[in-house]
């Protein structure tokens, strides 16, 4: 069940699983800091167009997405996480397509999500839903 996480508790939940994607990006970008902890982020950026998804099992949040509003017509995906023991069964998916269907009702003109050049699990769930590569960075470690 995917609904809308309002609710202290569950923000709290989400800023774990938001922890977790944290240290799982570590495997793309060693500058990250592997002791760095969020407390209260999505309590503090829910707020305006700004919303957050949960994906409920068993009265647990497995998953999140988390939408930014940008304008008045562009939104960011600025976060998405799945706990790795409820991968593959399509909850990144479900998550994506909700957050499309929620933000064509705030007549929303595109969405953006940023990733890890070699996640490419992640690129090609994106890809599979309709993203498109738009813009680079590049990056020279020193």
């Amino acid at each position: 069940m995917i609904k809308e996480i309002t609710n202290e508790i569950e923000l709290n939940r989400c800023d774990e699983l938001l922890n977790l994607l944290i240290l799982d990006e570590r495997k793309y970008d060693q500058t990250i800091d592997e002791y760095f902890k969020v407390k209260d982020y999505f309590k503090n950026v829910i707020k305006g167009n700004n919303f957050l998804l949960g994906y409920i099992i068993d009265d647990k949040i497995v998953g999140y997405i988390f939408i930014k509003n940008i304008d008045n017509s562009n939104y960011l995906i600025d976060g998405l996480y799945v706990e790795e023991e409820y991968r593959r069964r399509g909850i990144g998916k479900k998550l994506i397509n909700k957050a499309l269907e929620l933000c064509k009702q705030r007549n929303a003109k595109c969405i953006d999500i940023n990733v890890m050049y070699k996640n490419d699990l992640a690129k090609n769930l994106y890809k599979l839903l309709g993203f498109e590569e738009f813009r680079m960075t590049l990056r020279k470690e020193l």
